[in-house]
């Protein structure tokens, strides 16, 4: 079986950090975030192509250099023209039926089950499912008689009965590409999506988690889940005797820590925390944070500096920024 990856956005909502990186390389807890995608793909997921237009050069290098113990490749796309653009593009590379994975989604998603629930529901395609308690930020799916009935693309409050939410895993036929026209900027959940259902639409729930990680509160939330199934340590050459850990928190090699930690918190390499307080937040690698600095919900860049006294809520840093002693920051962008 086949899998496409869908990598192409330019992430504007994590931005600066996708400035200078695409979404998918972007690390989350312990491994960028496509990787933790693909180190959940079983043996019967032969060959993965990964559909990117921003920074293809990035992704195709980051591929290039690294073994996932199956075929990868990376295939540009030179005019982005929404998911369904990005789909079509790879058409040419297909030959059978074939799953999608939306890039920006860490999840436990069974991929086998997946598409065993395709093969039996004899369906142009299937969509995996999942229950939020507001779907107003995703697309919302009616089911009825184990068929897709209706999407409802970001519903407003009553609009629609459902609270389960498309998941971003599909298996399609590849009949499907005749339902999106090239060249054109085409969505899969807008314009395709609901044409396919008088074609036989399979919904697939599973269990687990799942989480977008594409903003960054879900970044977070993606995070946190991860921490939440073992992905939390201390690495052995860390130094936090100084520190107080509260559970679960990433710490990687060469970190030095005297403050208060956690919940929630992932430092990346070579990162120094002085006496400050870090709560659900992400530090990637060789950030200094400096006494009494308080950072909460927030992604700090590479190499970034927050001086005595900061505060920093709900905000992404930029690689390399430089916040000054006693400044405050909510709710913001910082740029470096």
């Amino acid at each position: 079986m086949q899998l496409v990856i869908i990598a192409g956005g330019l992430g504007r909502r994590l931005r600066p950090l996708t400035l200078t990186r695409p979404k998918a390389l972007i690390p989350l807890v312990d491994r960028p975030m496509v990787v933790h995608l693909l180190d959940s793909l079983p043996a019967s997921c032969e060959e993965v192509l990964i559909a990117v237009n921003y920074r293809f050069d990035q992704v195709r290098d980051f591929f290039r250099d690294r073994d996932f113990h199956r075929e990868i490749r990376v295939v540009d796309e030179p005019v982005p023209l929404g998911t369904g653009g990005a789909l079509k593009n790879l058409e040419r590379h297909i030959h059978g039926p074939f799953a999608v994975f939306n890039g920006d989604i860490v999840d436990t998603v069974d991929f086998d089950g997946l598409v065993r629930a395709h093969r039996k529901g004899r369906g142009i395609g299937t969509i995996a499912v999942w229950p939020v308690d507001d779907p107003s930020a995703f697309g919302a799916v009616e089911i009825a008689k184990d068929r897709i009935v209706r999407f409802v693309e970001k519903p407003g409050k009553g609009e629609i009965a459902s609270h389960l939410v498309n998941a971003g895993r599909y298996v399609f036929e590849p009949r499907v590409f005749d339902f999106i026209e090239a060249g054109h900027p085409v969505s899969l959940e807008r314009e395709v999506f609901p044409r396919l259902i008088k074609e036989g639409l399979t919904p697939y729930r599973f269990d687990g988690w799942w989480s977008d990680a594409g903003t960054l509160s879900n970044y977070l939330n993606a995070q946190r889940l991860l921490l939440a199934a073992s992905r939390a340590k201390i690495a052995p050459d860390s130094d936090v005797a100084a520190g107080t850990l509260r559970p679960p928190v990433y710490v990687s090699a060469g970190c030095f820590v005297e403050g208060r930690l956690g919940p929630d918190v992932v430092l990346g390499k070579s990162c120094r925390v002085g006496r400050a307080t870090i709560a659900n937040a992400t530090l990637l690698e060789g950030v200094s944070v400096d006494d009494k600095a308080d950072i909460a919900s927030s992604i700090l860049g590479a190499g970034s500096a927050i001086g005595e006294g900061a505060v920093v809520r709900d905000s992404i840093v930029a690689d390399g920024a430089q916040v000054s002693p006693h400044a405050k920051i909510e709710a913001g962008q910082v740029m470096a």
